[in-house]
């Protein structure tokens, strides 16, 4: 794998850009389960493309030709059908530029988008060119409403970030922001409003405003390498054109088969033709006609009687110009591959059969101290308790944040949020990052994602590495919204039953412990009185007009909002409790029926399996429901097991204080694959194997002791707490937690409540961080405050390039990443 100098002078792998190319030199070989033909893809293949031009967007203000906008503004009017909402002084048009000053940190303009538009067609971005004299952020909303409030507006704006948002610096480069969203939805909507910036007494100058279907969008995208998304359902594919044909040079190897997903958004019929060889000898083995749009059709076909053609031919057979189809995530997969490049993996465990196959397994908003296998007085999770007895447990395992969007992105390449730079809704992992997904992608593992929040998929560029992700937005269930578990393991099933024999990497990401707490049946009476319900919604209502307005939207008053409201707050944040713990036996269920098919399939032996959240939640410990407000113990104590038998040491529990961090290096230590050069966690197979070792009596040293022999190190935890207006709490809580040799810092950098600057807590014996002890222990206050310098040195080494910086990319790595999504 090639590398390529980032930031700070971490050197990582090529992200996305240069994988295993295999094809020219004969296809699938032994130790390389699939060729990946998206990998193959060469431009110059393509023959025969459409002489039309691709339409420009239907509805579009382009302020320097005013008067001729196709949003067909009414006559004389200067404006182009652009008014000022509120917070904004001076809108008018000058040299051919929308302007205007800021004067709240809401600002809103807004024109009225006219109704000639194809509103079965499905939006895919707003396209802004804006300056801005201030830094902050760029946001658009679509409204279907013929009056506007905007008192209500920015008050649901404020509680849940827009969901079309990006980033601007202050200064006078123009920026062109293309904001896409991860929630499907058509191009219907009456009102276009946008926030120029978030920040008073600026200025700011707009070029041109678009509104972009998907159709306009995947006319305009050249033909070849592109991700792409049927009913929010995105694929690694090559987009072609009729008349269009291409070509792929690969040796078909024996015993292998295409599998492919072909798709269109047209609602005409569609026929997808693969041809073999050449010429005269050309046979043609695949000819499929699709008819329904929006949606992708799986096809396998043998390629036994092909085994030796080098060419294959791809085309779309109709008549017309510009027809699309989408051919998903096209592969050459080799039956009962061996696993690159040997059958095993040497670690501290010995040498062991590496895994076929990986589920990377998180339950998102899970606190441990909510489940049965670390002592808690209910059993919410009997079959995750099972495997507990049959693999191994980490017992004070702490996330890196405590919300899901800065959290994930730390899962996914083993470094702290400080160096992914991802804290707020609209930032995105840098390309430069190298994560789990691409390491398994690169030894030829098929790779594939269900997201249950949009968090965890493309709106954080967290689709990189994957050949397939289903976004949130694909869920069918509109009822239970956050209990996803039962739909996501449905299509999990469904999906390791096709690709059994074949190695692969599966993220599984549910939701059901998550906010709305209430489960669906049979688990909402589990631990509730469900008589109770009603009620218990009343004063829900009852209490909004007293709860902040973050968690007014939620229905979550935190107890002294309860007790505002004269309401019962035990009684209230019990039920809430209550709710959360049937999901979370909701989700068991779940996770004990997929364990359930991978024996049945008799791939259970062959399959690690990691269990893991990103955060915990709080019911009031420190003042608060939800999560992300803090770094307390209640938010970022998560659980941590790995199950595989015959190689995960069974029935142990590990005490030493382990990070999120550690999983990415962990699982492909385990896997026997290279773990890339600047991840900030380490492997805790060193770990397993010294608890096996003391647990068989094989050593009279501690846990600790015989790992560290083992190569592992001690490392202080850190759990990040950023202030990012765009974060879950956008008050400005800026803080930093450090567990470390049993005790806990808290450095509050910044706090709009008042609080202690600095809090040490005694973590063993206080895992919720209730009773503050620093007056007692100013000189482990002062060693902790030391080491948490060193780490903030150490991260600010790490960090990525910001956002989408492509600093030190080729050109040609850049055009992939592009055509994948990776950079806007």
């Amino acid at each position: 794998m090639h590398s390529f100098q980032l930031a700070k002078g971490l050197v990582l792998p090529a992200a996305a850009g240069v994988l295993w190319l295999a094809g020219c030199a004969g296809g699938p070989s032994s130790d390389k389960p699939s060729l990946r033909l998206v990998d193959e893809f060469r431009a110059e293949s393509v023959a025969n493309s459409p002489t039309t031009a691709a339409p420009a967007p239907a509805v579009s203000w382009e302020f320097a030709a005013a008067g001729e906008a196709s949003t067909a503004p009414a006559p004389n009017d200067p404006m182009l059908g652009w008014k000022a909402g509120t917070g904004v002084s001076g809108l008018k048009i000058v040299e051919g530029r929308l302007t205007g000053r800021t004067t709240t940190d809401f600002p809103i303009i807004h024109a009225a988008v006219p109704q000639n538009i194809d509103t079965n067609d499905d939006f895919y971005s707003v396209d802004v060119r804006i300056r801005s004299s201030a830094a902050g952020e760029v946001a658009v909303i679509r409204s279907n409403s013929d009056e506007l409030n905007f008192e209500r507006i920015i008050e649901q704006n404020t509680s849940a970030p827009p969901q079309l948002s990006a980033k601007i610096p202050g200064g006078t480069a123009f920026q062109t922001l293309a904001m896409t969203s991860s929630r499907p939805s058509t191009m219907a909507g009456k009102q276009l409003l946008i926030r120029p910036v978030n920040a008073k007494d600026a200025t700011f100058e707009i070029e041109f405003v678009r509104v972009v279907s998907q159709k306009e969008n995947r006319a305009r995208v050249p033909s070849g390498i592109g991700w792409q998304g049927l009913g929010s359902i995105y694929r690694e594919s090559i987009v072609s054109r009729s008349p269009e044909t291409f070509t792929i040079e690969a040796n078909i190897p024996a015993n292998a088969r295409l599998d492919v997903n072909l798709g269109t958004t047209d609602s005409k019929p569609l026929t997808f033709k693969v041809t073999a060889g050449t010429g005269d000898n050309a046979q043609t083995i695949l000819e499929r006609t699709i008819t329904t749009p929006h949606r992708w059709e799986p096809v396998e076909v043998d390629l036994a009687p092909f085994a030796g053609q080098r060419s294959l031919t791809f085309s779309l057979a109709v008549d017309e110009e510009r027809r699309v189809g989408f051919w998903g995530t096209p592969a050459i997969r080799t039956r009962a591959a061996a696993l690159p490049p040997s059958g095993t993996a040497a670690s501290a465990l010995g040498s062991v059969e590496r895994p076929r196959h990986v589920i990377y397994l998180m339950c998102d908003t899970l606190r441990r101290d909510h489940l049965g296998l670390y002592g808690y007085n209910r059993d919410t999770a009997p079959h995750l308790r099972q495997l507990a007895e049959q693999g191994t447990v980490f017992l004070d395992n702490i996330s890196q944040a405590t919300w899901t969007k800065a959290s994930t992105p730390s899962l996914m390449t083993s470094l702290y949020p400080a160096s992914t730079q991802v804290h707020g809704v609209p930032d995105r992992l840098s390309p430069a990052a190298t994560t789990i997904a691409e390491v398994f992608r690169d030894a030829g593992y098929t790779t594939v994602s269900f997201a249950s929040n949009g968090f965890v998929g493309r709106l954080t560029n967290l689709h990189q590495g994957f050949e397939e992700l289903h976004e949130s937005t694909s869920l069918n269930d509109s009822t239970y919204r956050s209990k996803t578990a039962r739909e996501y393991v449905d299509r999990a099933i469904e999906w390791i039953e096709r690709r059994r024999d074949t190695p692969f990497f599966m993220y599984l990401h549910v939701f059901d412990p998550h906010h709305q707490y209430e489960p669906r049946a049979p688990y909402a009476a589990a631990f509730n009185d469900p008589a109770l319900r009603e009620e218990h919604e009343k004063e829900r209502e009852t209490s909004r007009k007293f709860t902040h307005q973050e968690m007014r939207g939620r229905g979550l008053p935190n107890p002294k909002e309860l007790k505002e409201a004269g309401l019962d707050a035990d009684k209230w944040v019990t039920y809430e409790r209550n709710s959360y713990d049937g999901s979370i036996l909701g989700m068991d269920a779940e996770v004990g029926r997929l364990i359930e098919r991978l024996r049945q399939l008799g791939i259970e032996r062959d399959t690690l399996l990691v269990f893991f959240s990103d955060h915990g939640e709080g019911f009031g410990e420190h003042g608060s429901m939800w999560h992300g407000f803090t770094g307390y113990g209640e938010m970022s104590g998560v659980p941590m097991m790995f199950y595989r038998p015959g190689v995960i040491p069974a029935g142990l529990k590990i005490a030493e204080t382990v990070r999120n961090l550690d999983l990415m290096p962990t699982v492909l230590d385990l896997s026997g694959l290279p773990i890339p050069d600047g991840v900030q966690g380490q492997s805790l197979v060193p770990l397993m194997a010294a608890a096996r070792q003391a647990a068989q009596g094989q050593s009279q040293n501690s846990v600790a002791e015989i790992a560290a022999g083992l190569g592992w190190t001690p490392q202080p935890a850190v759990t990040e707490k950023s202030d990012d207006p765009q974060g879950e709490n956008p008050k400005g809580l800026l803080s930093y937690a450090i567990i470390d040799g049993g005790w806990k810092l808290v450095h509050n950098v910044k706090s709009p409540d008042n609080r202690a600057e600095y809090e040490l807590y005694h973590h063993q014996q206080d895992p919720l961080d209730l009773t503050n002890v620093l007056d007692q222990h100013a000189d482990v206050a002062e060693n902790l405050k030391a080491k948490l310098g060193e780490w903030h040195k150490m991260v600010e080494a790490g960090q990525l390039p910001e956002g989408e910086s492509t600093e030190g990319i080729s050109e040609k790595e850049l055009d992939r990443l592009k055509s994948l999504g990776y950079v806007q």
